[in-house]
């Protein structure tokens, strides 16, 4: 199996299966490792909830900031932690409770800006949509919104800016259905890819929740 060339800790896989399951399939290969930590994290949801609902998020900083390394790892610490005690404190007032589970990478643009892919799981009894884009409203999208304004000690208005929903981003997992377990992957998978990550400078490009 080949290995990254810029990290030789890293393999590659090509193709557009993996373990079975449906993979993207990226000209320079998906990352093995990122794609282990991914079947974890959807099989630790899996095994703890029946129907998990997943859904993506892109994140990216303000245009007029100058952003370095150890700061944006301080940011997205905050941003998943600041959204985790949300899931947390609504566990409370839940009938079913949640564990927040997540994948992220983070990527490069051309011109060097940093920039971050998500994708979360939990509990379909807890959460089966974000809602509506509405800061004023108490639902899943607000907390992801006001998590990450209060990382980057903005106002939640001004966070919204930078936190992207794609098109079709929520998705419903079924335990023991495999052409959602595989659809999911697949999506997911997408982060896994080797192509505009940097290595070799210490930093985690793939982060992934653990248990």
């Amino acid at each position: 199996m080949k290995r990254l060339q810029e990290n030789k800790n890293l393999t590659l896989v090509y193709g557009n299966q993996y373990q079975g399951m449906p993979i993207y399939n990226s000209p320079d290969g998906l990352v093995r490792e990122y794609l282990d930590r991914t079947f974890n994290v959807i099989n630790c949801a899996l095994n703890d909830y029946a129907n998990v609902y997943a859904f993506r998020v892109d994140i990216s900083f303000p245009s007029n900031w100058v952003v370095y390394e150890d700061q944006v790892a301080i940011y997205i610490d905050g941003f998943v932690r600041a959204f985790r005690n949300r899931i947390n404190s609504n566990n409370t007032e839940i009938k079913y409770p949640t564990v927040l589970r997540y994948i992220g990478t983070r990527e490069y643009t051309k011109e060097g800006r940093i920039h971050y892919h998500f994708m979360f799981f939990v509990n379909k009894n807890s959460y089966h949509t974000l809602g509506e884009f509405n800061i004023l409203r108490r639902n899943l999208y607000t907390r992801l919104v006001t998590a990450y304004a209060r990382s980057l000690t903005i106002e939640p208005g001004e966070a919204m800016g930078y936190v992207h929903i794609p098109s079709n981003a929520g998705m419903v997992i079924k335990r023991g259905c495999l052409e959602g377990v595989g659809n999911a992957i697949y999506r997911a998978s997408y982060l896994c890819k080797a192509y505009s990550k940097q290595y070799g400078n210490r930093k985690h490009s793939f982060l992934g929740s653990r248990g």
